[in-house]
């Protein structure tokens, strides 16, 4: 389908009268860019919906930024484990994993059974009967968000270890995968200086490192991907305390398993450099500990960043029966620490 942007031309002469007034430097650096490209021109002139009736827009993964340096590798491997071994088994699976996860990020719902189960399909390549439940946007609270930057840059905002998911299954091939996603905000008319100030303001971007060192904005990865972003051990850890010692609110702050693992990270019970992780009951004892302390919070007590126990949905009591399952046979926590242990030694 074609669109038009009946606003573009209004948009670049706004643009070109603001570069007429930027100091002689930043003028200079302005005149030597790229000129923008048709893409970067049409992701400019996008109009943001409402929360309601949200604005989606199709995007290539290697067209996304991190607004985070870091992520929990223990969960993407969950999910690649999964999808690994649900590969060796495929005309058994009615609903493969990896293109039910596909479906969700879509805003389509579960995948169809019995429409994806062909050996050897990738994401990028599905089999041709792939269908899911319902159409592109249908549930738009499951979609991961952007942010429209300068220069019509798109900054992933949520999303980050499901789409690296999707960037490292496959053996690497899906790097072009097309996916949808939510268009939260375009600030793509602010220069780079006021766009990550507008950006730390409403609380976009994370600039600590996976060992809780702060960063600035230029040294956040270019690419999303196991291999760009790092990893850090204790948002592996409130990924699995999840539904056992907190679950997200409604409206949850961005960023909210982060503030989780900061006030972790300063348990000195929970020094995960002395839990062998690749032992599911050293792993689960990790858990069970981060989860109790969890739910001995009081609602008004102060996790991390201001934020209350209460904005961070911790739970009243430890979900024990939720624990459990993490370590059987199919759990996510059995696929993670087997894919971890496939990997080769570094």
């Amino acid at each position: 389908m074609h669109r038009t942007f009946p606003h573009l031309p209004a948009l670049l002469l706004t643009l070109a009268c603001q570069a007429a007034f930027l100091p002689p430097a930043l003028a200079r650096d302005a005149a030597t860019l790229p000129a923008l490209s048709a893409r970067q021109q049409a992701l400019m002139a996008t109009v943001v919906g409402s929360a309601a009736q949200p604005r989606i827009v199709q995007v290539s993964l290697d067209e996304l930024h991190p607004t985070q340096p870091a992520i929990g590798y223990d969960q993407v491997y969950y999910k690649l484990g999964r999808y690994a071994a649900e590969e060796k088994r495929i005309a058994d699976i009615a609903k493969p994993k990896k293109f039910a996860d596909l479906c969700e990020a879509n805003g389509q719902g579960d995948v169809v059974p019995g429409t994806a189960n062909a050996a050897g399909a990738t994401l990028s390549a599905p089999p041709a009967g792939y269908r899911c439940k319902a159409a592109v946007g249908s549930r738009p609270d499951d979609m991961k968000t952007v942010v429209i930057g300068p220069r019509g840059t798109l900054y992933l905002t949520d999303g980050h270890h499901t789409l690296t998911t999707f960037w490292d299954a496959d053996g690497g091939r899906n790097h072009q995968l097309k996916v949808w996603v939510k268009v939260s905000d375009n600030f793509s008319a602010l220069d780079e200086t006021a766009f990550w100030m507008r950006m730390r303001a409403e609380n976009k971007v994370w600039l600590k490192n996976g060992q809780n060192q702060a960063i600035t904005p230029q040294q956040l990865p270019a690419a999303i991907g196991l291999t760009s972003l790092g990893d850090d051990r204790y948002r592996s850890l409130v990924y699995f305390t999840r539904e056992i010692g907190y679950e997200p609110p409604g409206h949850a702050t961005e960023f909210l398993e982060f503030y989780w693992a900061d006030w972790l990270r300063s348990k000195p019970v929970l020094d995960l450099a002395r839990v062998d992780l690749l032992d599911p009951a050293a792993y689960a004892g990790a858990i069970l500990l981060a989860a109790q302390a969890m739910v001995a919070l009081k609602p008004t007590d102060i996790v991390s960043g201001g934020k209350r126990a209460a904005d961070l949905g911790a739970l009243d009591e430890v979900d024990r029966e939720t624990l459990d399952e993490l370590t059987q046979d199919k759990g996510k926590l059995r696929y993670a620490i087997g894919y971890r242990k496939s990997l080769p030694r570094q």
